[in-house]
């Protein structure tokens, strides 16, 4: 009657097990956040194989870096650098062949860099190499099974699990990652095709992009939003593929109509942006960039928090840049000026917290004007400023 107890609880303990595996799982495939994927793994890794820590360690360059950690010193931990075939972690590696070892002390190939820098005293470990496709990226460890034990072939084959669910985090992290640079890239080439109309634009949805950015992080959004923003403020001004050529590099004055034209430019943007699934999420912030604050911009007279964040961000950087940017009309306005503008309109034309935060990204160096860029190269050539 014990045998059968005992072999009811070992499948209880099993079946929990694994249904924490079929969670990371499904975490993995619902997040594209790679440190939180690998702490949670990290944790589930010590949990599953009753060990009291557990790491991550990839390759980077000729180095290996522990990247994440769970039951020991990780802010210290991550600071460890390894050389690409040092300890036990640099031979799994290598060889791309798992390791059980009962005690490390006995075991000329550990290193113990990373126990005199975070104070952690290694006796046992179990390392599985994380693989994508044929080639090893890193390896998952399990430290110092608990009550002195050596870990068996059930740990083993947990943490291989564990690493093969790691190994698909990465390797989808790295695709999303690559994707994500080449979207940039050729949003990027958009806004220089729309810049490459008019000489005098030349760097300033770049600009837009980096002041916005600044603001956004200043005032505390998230890594969604502040890529949200990154791609709005480098399309704020796409719309402006459907104005005239005239319009746009005229010296002088608009008239009414033109003027009339010119402020389609939103609106064309956010029709533009429509058709692209992928770019849905920034259509307000594009169509609704020239608002004002206090509701007399266009193109729908909107106000207040009608209008959405990322916009009344836009709109500062926005004009900021274009103040402190040559034109065919006059050169560019000092600094100086052009915050004082800032400040000026701020409740009126712009949201006063967005102001703040402008200048707080300013008094950090982080918003450095085209007039200021220009003042500094003037130097450098031994021009007068």
């Amino acid at each position: 009657m014990e045998n059968c107890e005992e072999k009811l609880k070992k499948c209880q303990h099993d079946i929990t097990e694994y249904k924490a595996l079929l969670n990371s799982l499904a975490l993995i495939n619902s997040s594209l956040d790679l440190p939180t994927v690998l702490d949670y793994l990290m944790e589930l890794a010590k949990q599953v194989t009753g060990a009291e820590a557990a790491s991550a360690i990839l390759v980077e360059e000729d180095h290996l870096m522990f990247v994440a950690a769970s039951g020991m010193n990780s802010h210290e931990i991550k600071r460890v650098r390894l050389e690409r075939d040092e300890g036990i972690a640099g031979w799994v590696i290598k060889n791309q062949k798992s390791l059980n070892i009962a005690d490390v002390s006995m075991d000329e190939r550990f290193s113990t860099r990373a126990d005199k820098s975070s104070g952690f005293l290694t006796k046992s470990i179990l390392a599985v190499p994380l693989k994508i496709e044929d080639r090893a990226i890193g390896v998952l460890e399990a430290v110092n099974k608990a009550g002195g034990a050596s870990f068996e072939e059930t740990d083993f084959r947990l943490l291989s699990t564990l690493a093969n669910s790691a190994a698909m985090a990465i390797h989808k992290a790295q695709l999303y990652s690559d994707l994500n640079e080449l979207f940039i890239s050729t949003v990027k080439v958009i806004a220089n095709a729309i810049e490459a109309k008019d000489k005098y634009l030349h760097g300033h949805s770049e600009r837009i992009r980096d002041f916005s950015v600044a603001i956004a992080r200043e005032l505390g959004c998230n890594e969604s939003e502040l890529r949200n923003i990154e791609l709005a403020a480098l399309l704020h001004d796409v719309g402006k593929i459907g104005i005239p050529e005239a319009i746009l590099t005229k010296n002088g004055r608009l008239t009414e109509d033109e003027t009339r034209q010119m402020n389609l430019h939103p609106s064309i943007g956010a029709d533009m942006l429509s058709s692209v699934k992928q770019l849905n999420t920034i259509i307000p912030s594009v169509r609704y960039h020239q608002e004002r604050f206090d509701g007399k911009g266009y193109p729908e007279g909107i106000s207040g928090s009608d209008i959405p964040l990322s916009a009344r961000i836009i709109a500062v950087a926005d004009t900021f840049d274009a103040m402190t940017s040559d034109r065919t009309y006059r050169a560019a306005l000092a600094d100086q000026t052009a915050l004082a503008e800032v400040e000026r309109c701020s409740g009126t034309q712009f949201d006063p917290q967005c102001v703040r935060a402008f200048f707080k990204c300013y008094q950090k160096g982080e918003i450095i004007s085209n007039w200021q860029l220009k003042k500094l190269q003037s130097t450098d050539r031994g021009e007068p400023a």
